[in-house]
């Protein structure tokens, strides 16, 4: 037995050391719902209040363009992003003095610099509550200084993207339509997520409030200089990798957004062996985060020994701008629907990509990008079960995720023959 303040100690322990356990990810959606909610129910009663003849408008009345100056929030999705540059772009093209800033999270501050297209990159540092804090007064003073005119929340539904766009002080405030009473009075100018089609044709919609309507639907391409293949081979020697045209890469990992995205390690692992058993001159490197590098670990523990020495681990060794120059020189990646995906189409890397919870059509290769895309994709009936609502990625599997796991390592290894020999 225990007294009572020992109980409620040993109780406090527990719950903070099983916080530590689960996914960052999964932290943020409860606070975006439980701390969100109410807060976006608060400005909307505020809003109601002040704003009696509050009205929708489907596109920026053209009295308002060109607009001086655009925020544009995006805080989860690496590969989102890069797909958003879209965006970027067409407001680039169409005004050119239209200043334009992006809001997002710090582990998404070195893509914005690769692909430079923003004035300015706003942080929101997620490490701690009092940095939170700090850095998210720090982006709306920002923004109240510089008076924002026009706010794109292109994120999915979330009360804190919605929040930070109500609050940013823009007066005309563009997101995703959803009826519901926290969501369509913070935005005032709609945008229809038709999820039947490509989040590339999706994203159009936004350039078309500015009536932007001649427009080039794909993402920023990212070049790699000379120095950046000398920076990456001087890292790759280390590793006594000098040739890559002898190396194919794969990605096991899949990031925590929805891990059941991730196809089997054992099904990985059977495609090593016939991939070896054909290639006896070609190996393979095998690419992800830091955060990444114990499941890669548990993947190579799975190999017999012969095949191990040829499986070349740089998980957490590369920085982003490594890992694309990386990319853009490979014949050939195989990975999981993930960011990296969308990040080896944007250096041209061929792909052969494995899909279930997500939707290739929403997401997959777009328009000519499917000469050098491939895809395997199993259409269960609750497929793609990612973007529904309110409900998590692999709810209807309890996260077993048979689409992934019905992909069978020889239909994949068709693909990379095929590849190669082409």
């Amino acid at each position: 037995t225990t007294n009572k303040a020992g109980w409620s100690g040993h109780v406090i322990y527990d719950i903070l050391k099983n916080l530590m356990r689960i996914e960052k990810i999964t932290v943020l959606k409860f606070i975006d719902h439980w701390v969100g909610g109410p807060i976006c129910i608060i400005l909307v009663l505020l809003y109601r209040l002040t704003h009696p003849f509050y009205k929708i408008h489907l596109h920026i009345p053209a009295k308002e363009l060109p607009p001086k100056k655009i925020l544009i929030l995006k805080f989860i999705g690496i590969g989102s992003i890069t797909l958003a540059s879209s965006i970027i772009i067409n407001i680039r093209n169409k005004y050119k003095d239209t200043k334009i800033y992006f809001l997002t999270f710090k582990e998404n501050q070195e893509i914005l610099d690769i692909l430079s297209l923003a004035d300015k990159v706003m942080i929101i540092d997620t490490r701690n509550p009092l940095v939170l804090v700090k850095t998210i007064v720090q982006s709306l003073l920002f923004c109240w200084k510089e008076r924002i005119d026009i706010a794109f929340d292109i994120e999915f539904y979330s009360k804190f993207s919605t929040m930070m766009c109500f609050l940013s002080g823009a007066r005309w405030r563009v997101g995703f339509y959803l009826a519901r009473y926290w969501r369509n009075s913070l935005i005032n100018v709609p945008v229809y997520f038709n999820n039947t089609k490509h989040i590339l044709e999706i994203y159009s919609m936004f350039s078309n409030t500015l009536l932007i309507d001649d427009q080039d639907l794909y993402p920023k391409q990212i070049p790699t200089t000379k120095d950046d293949r000398i920076e990456l081979l001087a890292v790759l020697k280390n590793h006594d990798i000098f040739d890559l045209n002898k190396f194919i890469a794969i990605n096991i990992h899949a990031s925590d957004l929805a891990l059941c995205r991730r196809w089997p390690l054992k099904h990985f692992a059977s495609l090593v062996g016939l991939f070896f058993k054909e290639n006896s001159e070609t190996n393979i490197i095998l690419t992800g985060a830091k955060k990444e590098v114990s499941y890669s670990q548990e993947f190579l523990e799975l190999l017999p020994q012969e095949y191990r020495r040829r499986v070349i681990d740089l998980t957490g060794k590369l920085s982003l701008k490594q890992f694309l120059t990386l990319l853009s020189q490979l014949p050939l990646f195989v990975t999981n629907d993930t960011g990296p995906f969308h990040l080896a189409k944007a250096v041209g890397a061929k792909t052969i990509s494995l899909w279930g919870p997500g939707s290739i059509d929403l997401y997959g290769p777009f328009g000519r990008e499917g000469q050098v895309h491939d895809v395997i994709y199993k259409r269960y009936i609750c497929s793609p079960c990612l973007y529904v609502y309110r409900t998590n990625a692999g709810y209807f599997c309890n996260g077993k995720a048979p689409c992934m796991e019905e992909i069978r390592p020889g239909e994949v290894m068709d693909l990379i023959r095929k590849r190669l020999n082409s």
